[in-house]
């Protein structure tokens, strides 16, 4: 991913080095024979910059290649930094994105890294002191081999619209996924709904949330996040049929990908998805 990155907007300079835009897609999505190794690449730094940018108080930052993504809140895993293209100086681009968190009072820091794609930028992190903390496998599949989305007996599927919607969509999180009530309050934000690369669907069973999945239309790809279904409605097929649904959202876009959580790898295996990668989480030792 070696193509500058497009901003949509002005760029101002900061003293720390960084350049600050609102970023509206990754221009690596202009190459004409990315593979869907690249594509996915591509479509994970553009998830990270739509996901902070849709926090009220979220940054998005470029240090010479690095994607720092801040959604400000705190959680380390909301606030990360990805490779949009190699620096040419890996060891001072770290720093500079390091410098970004601590000037906002973050205690933590990390990146994350898809393994073997940007050895420089690893050896960088190593030589940082960063410790790998998980590594988790992107599943990706074309859409047309998914199953069509069936239903599941007692339990309708609606398109979120709504701040009702979102309150219920939040309970649904907090229940499922578990974290903190503010949290989850700030991140499942309004913008969300207005952000056209978003579409977010709501499963009720009786007369309750029950479960809920999102649908980034990243590239040409759609990436499908947070799926989540509450206990006691599990294994009834509910995270299948949100799961085809998100995969299904945006016409004419494939591959489907995702990052399962470890337990979930069941599911996906049976819809047909298939590792194209490992990315790593690094962080700074607190």
């Amino acid at each position: 991913l070696r193509d500058v990155v497009q901003a949509r907007g002005s760029v101002e300079v900061h003293e720390h080095g960084i350049d600050r835009a609102h970023r509206s897609r990754v221009a690596a999505w202009d190459h004409p024979r990315m593979d869907v190794l690249d594509r996915v690449a591509a479509a994970t730094v553009e998830a990270m910059c739509l996901r902070a940018e849709a926090v009220s108080g979220g940054e998005v930052f470029d240090a010479d290649g690095l994607v720092v993504a801040l959604t400000n809140l705190p959680a380390a895993h909301l606030n990360v930094v990805v490779v949009d293209h190699e620096p040419a100086d890996p060891r001072r681009a770290l720093a500079t994105a390091e410098e970004a968190f601590r000037s906002r009072g973050h205690p933590f820091f990390g990146i994350d890294l898809e393994a073997g794609r940007h050895p420089a930028v690893e050896d960088a992190v190593r030589l940082a002191g960063l410790q790998r903390l998980v590594a988790r496998e992107v599943l990706a599949t074309t859409v047309e081999a998914l199953p069509e989305a069936a239903e599941v007996d007692g339990v309708e599927v609606e398109a979120v619209t709504s701040e009702a919607d979102l309150d219920a969509v939040r309970k649904v999180d907090l229940e499922a996924l578990g974290g903190d009530v503010d949290i989850v309050t700030r991140f499942v934000g309004p913008r969300m709904l207005r952000d056209p690369r978003v579409r977010m669907w709501l499963a009720r069973a009786d007369g309750l949330p029950v479960g809920e999945s999102s649908a980034y239309h990243l590239g040409d790809t759609v990436g499908v996040f947070g799926v989540g279904v509450i206990d006691g409605y599990r294994r009834r097929g509910i995270g299948t049929l949100l799961t085809v649904l998100s995969a299904r959202t945006f016409r004419s876009v494939d591959p489907a990908w995702l990052q399962p959580l470890p337990g979930a790898r069941g599911i996906y295996d049976r819809l047909g998805f298939e590792p194209v990668s490992t990315w790593e989480i690094w962080e700074r030792p607190r």
